[in-house]
């Protein structure tokens, strides 16, 4: 008769087949759903106890800006398309001024939720990028050309963006939610997924984005792109992120943090003006590191 094997030898032949994780998370699990748990003097009984905190973190970022701009205009000889098109990826972008983050939350158990306050602050350094850009520009008039001039554009080889090409500074109100891995009563690591709207401002000393790409076709006909009026506009945007993180609890009352998030804001505005006029579509992913400190509330 055929005896069982043992427990041990089951999960050892598991291991070596390379479904060990299930039984490393299994008592992950076990393990971090006990050390949560805390004894309330009110009822004489063990369970999840909630916490309340405000917390403050501060920190850098970093990641790529994708365009997409077209002309507020049709084509004359085609209606039904725009006059003019250009895309523009994998720009890189930086923290002019260093992120700000305000946070209103709490947790029981392994559920936790946040409210929050941000103030993020990126610009386009100096680079070399690539438009794609398809149609024909309207350079606007000028003494030499008195009713302008319909010009061809196509992919560019290459497009130097100076320092500080466009600046972004994004204001958000937003919530995420995220499970506690209770590690230890002191050491809470955290992830999660969050939502936010906000108003983001834009900046350039150049009238648009899009329209620049073709800055030394308009030189050619004796336009100057540096005397048209500059840009900044103010819309309302929104973003998704993706924080992880971990809380190390100093003491009752207060705790340290430290979270990497990944953020995709989606940005949507108008610049130029008159002739060269045209309509914005963005994204920034963002990669940010923050660290921060918070208290417990009652």
């Amino acid at each position: 008769m055929l005896k069982k094997p043992p427990i041990f030898s089951l999960t050892g032949v598991y291991l070596f087949m390379g479904r060990g994780y299930f039984v490393v998370l299994f008592i992950i699990l076990c393990y971090s759903t006990t050390s949560g748990q805390g004894y309330n003097p009110e009822t004489g009984q063990w369970g999840y106890i909630s916490k309340k905190y405000v917390s403050i973190l501060t920190g850098y970022s970093t990641g790529d800006f994708n365009l997409k701009a077209e002309s507020a205009f049709s084509n004359p000889q085609n209606p039904s398309e725009r006059l003019w098109s250009a895309e523009v990826s994998d720009v890189s972008i930086s923290n002019h001024i260093p992120q700000l983050i305000l946070k209103f939350g709490g947790w029981k158990g392994w559920k936790g939720a946040e409210m929050e306050l941000s103030f993020i602050a990126h610009k386009i350094p100096s680079q070399i990028v690539y438009y794609d850009s398809h149609g024909q520009i309207f350079v606007p008039p000028t003494s030499d050309y008195p009713d302008g001039y319909y010009y061809p554009v196509e992919p560019q080889d290459s497009v130097d963006l100076s320092n500080g090409f466009l600046k972004f500074n994004l204001f958000s109100v937003g919530g995420s939610v995220y499970g506690n891995i209770h590690l230890s009563s002191k050491i809470k690591p955290y992830f999660g997924l969050g939502f936010s709207l906000g108003l983001n401002n834009i900046t350039s000393k150049y009238p648009g984005p899009g329209s620049y790409a073709a800055k030394n076709v308009m030189a050619a006909f004796g336009y100057d792109i540096n005397n048209a009026e500059s840009l900044n506009t103010t819309d309302f945007g929104g973003s998704l992120h993706i924080p992880i993180g971990i809380k190390l609890l100093i003491n009752e009352k207060i705790f340290f943090n430290t979270e990497f998030r990944f953020s995709k804001n989606f940005l949507s505005f108008g610049s130029s003006d008159a002739y060269l006029k045209e309509r914005d579509k963005g994204t920034i992913d963002s990669f940010q590191l923050n660290f921060g400190i918070g208290t417990f509330i009652k």
